[in-house]
């Protein structure tokens, strides 16, 4: 006789009484301090980290990469917990038992994601460089012979020229060759330099403030300036008709 498959039902009281518990030792821990812990007000923010390519697990792994004390926050509470506990916990709560809000969260999870695919893309990049330069020397200096036949025998007269497209290449790579002006070609050929130079060539990224400043001092250079007016004299004939109404109204009646 086959085994009976499993009620639905119990499945998921199961799963609830899992949860149920997986939340109050979550709560112990957090309330040791002495703070309350009530992350039902907190924003859902999981289905964005979800959408991350590579999903939650590539998320975590950029956090855990991240030198930043939420972060190192999170994954201290994080790794404390069993995996049964983290599959019946939210990131959510996780976050609050942290000590951050889930917004924190997400700006952590979005630096760190930053961060980390920055580093791998620098590191493809390097890792690759060898190789990719070591093809395009080979194109650019192949040659091919050019046989002819003369009478019976093939004879070797000469050999073609390597790929021209490669030779440029090369040349823009090794700055042997100037890149034209208003050129569409970033060429990054991580080449260390001294320690003031690099910190001279670092983009300086500038807050909300000073940007508004700069436009502020672009904007007042431009300006033209006003012409000269002449001084406005008070008086005219409409003040001299109100103190004549004035004088009517005021005068002794005959």
């Amino acid at each position: 006789m086959p085994p009976k498959k499993p009620i639905p039902i119990r499945r998921a009281e199961t799963a609830k009484r899992f949860r149920s518990d997986a939340l109050r030792r979550l709560k112990q821990r957090f309330e040791k301090e002495g703070e309350e812990f009530d992350p039902s007000g907190e924003v859902v923010v999981t289905p964005m980290l979800k959408a991350a390519d590579g999903g939650i697990l590539r998320v975590m792994e950029a956090i855990r990469a991240h030198d930043n004390e939420d972060a190192r926050a999170f994954i201290e509470v994080y790794d404390g917990l069993s995996a049964r506990d983290r599959q019946y916990l939210k990131l959510e709560e996780i976050a609050v038992a942290a000590g951050i809000t889930s917004l924190r969260l997400a700006e952590v999870a979005t630096s760190a994601m930053i961060l980390y695919g920055q580093t791998q893309a620098k590191i493809f990049i390097a890792s690759s460089m060898r190789n990719v330069l070591k093809a395009t020397v080979k194109a650019a200096t192949d040659q091919v012979p050019i046989v002819a036949d003369l009478g019976e025998a093939r004879v070797v007269v000469g050999h073609t020229n390597g790929d021209v497209r490669a030779m440029e290449l090369f040349g823009k790579m090794s700055g042997l060759v100037p890149v034209p002006k208003g050129a569409q070609i970033a060429i990054q050929t991580n080449v260390t330099t001294e320690k003031g130079e690099s910190e001279e060539n670092e983009p300086t990224y500038l807050d909300a403030g000073q940007r508004l400043r700069a436009i502020h001092d672009a904007v007042e250079q431009r300006r033209l300036p006003s012409p000269p007016t002449l001084p406005f004299e008070i008086g005219g004939r409409l003040d001299h008709m109100q103190a004549e109404t004035a004088e009517i109204i005021g005068a002794p009646d005959v």
